[in-house]
């Protein structure tokens, strides 16, 4: 008897409807650790994204599909870690089978598709070329990354460490060459995080240095630099050295924006200028918002209880530093 499909089975629809749980399924190797964990949606995608640059002699666009296609089967297995301690070869099975249910719901619309999915998950698996061999390592590198951006996220205090176990399965020459960078700024990160640089907030000044009185307020101390931050922003643009320079002085002369991951590491720049002549930082109009505030704690430190006296104006110089001086207990 001959099967009966609808329109609707012989639509994308079906298989839309089963990979949207992709979005709202949590990485269960994070659970353990980190709240409200990415999902495998966002992996997939990222994953597909490092597949742009995947390096001479690779397909690209192989190296993303397979980025996109090697985890469709937890829409129907779900995510099953590690430590669960399930047997590799169960959980090969288990997902094979979620991907012939895959197949299944992509038949009747695109034949072709349909084992072009299968075959992805297979290469990916097994290795059965370069690109899905590379990709493989790619998870990895992912993975290792996002460790890093939840050790920044829940600011250094949650135990990360048993994700870096995965570096040695980095064996490219580009993926070594990107482990090694991301190493040395987590290691940069930590050191900072260690150091506790006092930086004081001060967002009910002014953010822009552009009168005598403001220039007055931020002449140097020996042990505090005055940082406003749109000056440092303006100054930035103008430096030819600086990488983003150009993209800067557009926002500014369209009256755009700058993101705020740019902002906090201008800023971090200018805090470490200070810190290595052994002085404090006090940041003028800063944070304007929540979330400028939250991506400064995350990648820089965490805000300085020294803010809360600095709030209102720039009033007296003398009066703001006898203000510090109190507060801390620690400058003269």
């Amino acid at each position: 008897m001959e099967t009966t499909v609808s329109p609707l089975d012989s639509s994308p629809l079906p298989f839309l409807h089963l990979i949207q749980q992709l979005k709202h399924l949590p990485r269960t190797g994070w659970l353990r650790t980190v709240e409200n964990p990415e999902s495998v949606a966002s992996h997939s995608f990222r994953l597909a994204l490092i597949g742009l640059f995947a390096p001479k002699g690779l397909d690209r666009s192989r190296c993303i599909f397979l980025g996109l296609c090697h985890d469709l089967a937890e829409s129907v297995v779900g995510d099953i870690p590690t430590y669960a301690g399930v047997p590799k070869e169960q959980k090969y099975k288990l997902e094979r089978s979620g991907f012939e249910y895959i197949e299944s719901l992509v038949k009747p619309c695109n034949p072709d598709l349909a084992q072009e999915i299968i075959e992805a998950w297979l290469d990916y698996e097994e290795g059965r070329t370069p690109e899905g061999r590379w990709v493989k390592e790619m998870d990895k590198f992912e993975c290792l990354t996002q460790a890093y951006e939840y050790e920044q996220r829940t600011y250094g205090e949650k135990d990360l460490q048993e994700f870096q176990g995965l570096a040695p399965k980095i064996q490219s020459p580009e993926g070594r060459e990107w482990l090694s960078l991301l190493q040395a700024e987590r290691k940069a990160h930590f050191g900072k995080r260690n150091r506790r640089v006092p930086v004081i907030f001060a967002p009910g000044l002014p953010s822009v240095l552009d009168d005598p009185v403001q220039q007055a307020f931020a002449a140097d101390e020996a042990w505090l630099q005055c940082l406003f931050w749109e000056s440092a922003i303006r100054e930035r643009s103008e430096d030819p050295t600086f990488l983003h320079a150009k993209y800067l002085k557009h926002c500014l002369e369209q009256g755009l924006p700058v993101p705020t991951d740019l902002v906090v590491n201008i800023l971090d720049m200018k805090i470490e200028e200070g810190a290595r002549q052994d002085r404090w930082t006090l940041i003028c109009g800063f944070p304007a918002n929540m979330e400028s505030l939250v991506e400064f704690q995350r990648k820089v430190k965490l805000i300085s209880p020294l803010s809360k006296p600095l709030l209102t104006s720039l009033g007296s110089k003398k009066q703001l530093l006898s203000i510090l001086v109190e507060t801390s207990g620690s400058r003269s």
